[in-house]
């Protein structure tokens, strides 16, 4: 599979609408509005309980249940061992780039032991641990190396299921004693839900102040942003997401995470009248019949200039905001590798992106700025 067609598959599942499938709880951890509707943390007398609600997509009704206790406390007899983590821990596997970012947001990137996808990641240290093998490449779930992942004796392997994981690598390797978080941050449908994981992580590695700390601090940034542009604009520009793929156009919901962040930063969705869990397959003509009214193109795929999209598919410079130039792509901070921090450190500064966004909608609520994971295209 071509690093192109990981990306769009990717990319489509990122975007996708998820229903909020539970409500947050409060954790005593000092966070009184909590938002993320898949993980709710209850603070008990000496631990924490810890639900994911529908941890992968299509999971209707299921739920993980995790205590996380001290080290230095006992297991309360009524709760198995397998369902506990001690915590802090003091390695992790980290699955996918978000949970990176996650550490490294705390401070936490010295406990992580492994990673999946070295070519994917973008953050330097993680890097440089990769290089003198502080931090080893432990593969992705089609192709994990079990025996290296086992070697590194984890407390955690932090990993995500796309789809039901009980017959796959990772679900496996619970036989074998190593603790499988499933993580559900991806599935979140707004981006300060996704950004209030980072509480997890900060339970997990004993940073749990800084956490609430950066939530805090983010999601008022980000709130703060949204409402000077909700009351200070008075029209909303019409805005095409996304690229086809083979002739196919995947189309995110307008509840989807980035269709949220189009509303929050002034735009109209050119598909706001279509809602629903998961991203749509549509012809690439039945895009182009909306699309020709756009007047903003945002996301085009793994595209790094005009000459790029052109050459994907001709029809594609038809359209009159591609001759216009009126194309932007999350393609500003990319390795020579491929590794994109659009899919790794925005996860914890949905501030940062939603400003990107509001300069590219409507720059004349964002004079001088200059955007962090954004760039127009050429």
């Amino acid at each position: 599979m071509t690093r192109i067609l990981v990306s769009v598959i990717a990319a489509a599942l990122v975007l996708s609408s998820c229903r909020n499938a539970g409500n947050n709880q409060a954790s005593g951890s000092g966070v009184d509005n909590p938002v993320a509707g898949r993980l709710t943390i209850e603070k008990e007398k000496n631990y924490f309980r810890v639900t994911v609600s529908e941890p992968w997509q299509n999971s209707p009704g299921i739920q993980h249940v995790w205590y996380l206790i001290p080290r230095d406390s006992a297991v309360p007899s009524d709760i198995r061992e397998t369902q506990t983590i001690r915590i802090p821990v003091r390695r992790m596997i980290c699955m996918s780039t978000t949970h990176i970012a996650m550490m490294r947001a705390l401070g936490a990137d010295s406990l992580i032991a492994g990673i999946s996808g070295s070519s994917l990641i973008y953050d330097s240290v993680v890097l440089e641990g990769l290089r003198r093998g502080t931090i080893r490449d432990v593969g992705y779930e089609g192709s994990l190396n079990k025996e290296l992942v086992i070697s590194l004796e984890p407390d955690l392997l932090m990993a995500y299921g796309v789809a039901d994981p009980s017959t796959g690598n990772t679900s496996r390797l619970s036989e074998t004693g190593v603790k499988v978080f499933y993580n559900a941050d991806y599935l979140e449908e707004h981006p300060l839900s996704r950004c209030e994981w980072i509480r997890l992580f900060g339970l997990l590695t004993g940073r749990e102040q800084r956490a609430d700390s950066i939530f805090i601090r983010v999601s008022g940034a980000y709130r703060e942003l949204a409402d000077k542009v909700r009351n200070g604009i008075t029209s909303r520009p019409d805005v095409l997401l996304g690229a086809p793929w083979e002739d196919v156009w995947y189309v995110s919901p307008s509840d989807s995470y980035i269709g949220r962040l189009i509303e929050d930063a002034g735009g109209h969705y050119i598909y706001s009248d279509m809602t629903g869990p998961n991203s749509v397959p549509f012809s690439v003509e039945s895009v182009f019949r909306r699309a020709a009214e756009a007047e903003l193109w945002i996301n085009p795929g793994a595209a790094e200039n005009l000459a790029g999209i052109a050459a994907a598919d001709p029809r594609l410079a038809s359209l009159p905001l591609f001759s216009e130039g009126k194309v932007w792509n999350n393609r500003r901070r990319v390795t020579e590798e491929g590794g994109n921090d659009y899919w790794e450190s925005a996860v914890v500064r949905p501030d940062l992106l939603l400003s990107d966004l509001v300069s590219i909608i409507h720059p004349e609520l964002m004079p001088g700025y200059v955007q962090f994971y954004y760039r127009k295209l050429e």
